[in-house]
């Protein structure tokens, strides 16, 4: 069955506040490991005192990128099945978004956004699952 969908700007920005949230987290987490790698930055450091300091944090460090890491997930089957359901764009370009967003995570859904979501006619004709 297809159905006609009506995908406002209000909607575009919600979808875009959604694919920037992986990129945040992923920021977040490379700024807290540049932090507590700062004191190394002042005066000439001890061999090994970046492992030491990695070993010392790796838990809460580790909570941090796996979250990031659900996070992307989550977005990437959202965009993925975003993606899927468009009836306007051919196969081909399907596949390459498709490649694009999993190879790139998590820039990629950014770009996804910029180019494709936010340039989506307000009305648009979706695949659904038969009734």
């Amino acid at each position: 069955m297809e159905k006609r969908v009506e995908v406002s700007d209000r909607v575009k920005r919600r979808i875009g506040i959604v694919c920037f949230i992986p990129a945040v987290s992923f920021f977040f987490s490379l700024v807290y490991y540049l932090f507590l790698l700062s004191p190394l930055m002042h005066g000439h450091p001890a061999p090994k005192s970046e492992l030491n300091i990695t070993v010392q944090h790796y838990s809460s460090l580790f909570i941090m990128l796996a979250t990031s890491a659900v996070i992307s997930a989550a977005v990437l089957i959202y965009c993925i099945v975003h993606l899927a359901r468009r009836e306007d764009v051919n196969t081909p370009t399907k596949m390459t978004w498709i490649l694009v967003l999993v190879i790139f995570v998590p820039e990629s859904f950014i770009l996804f956004w910029y180019f494709v979501v936010r340039k989506e006619p307000e009305l648009q004709q979706v695949r659904t699952l038969n009734s």
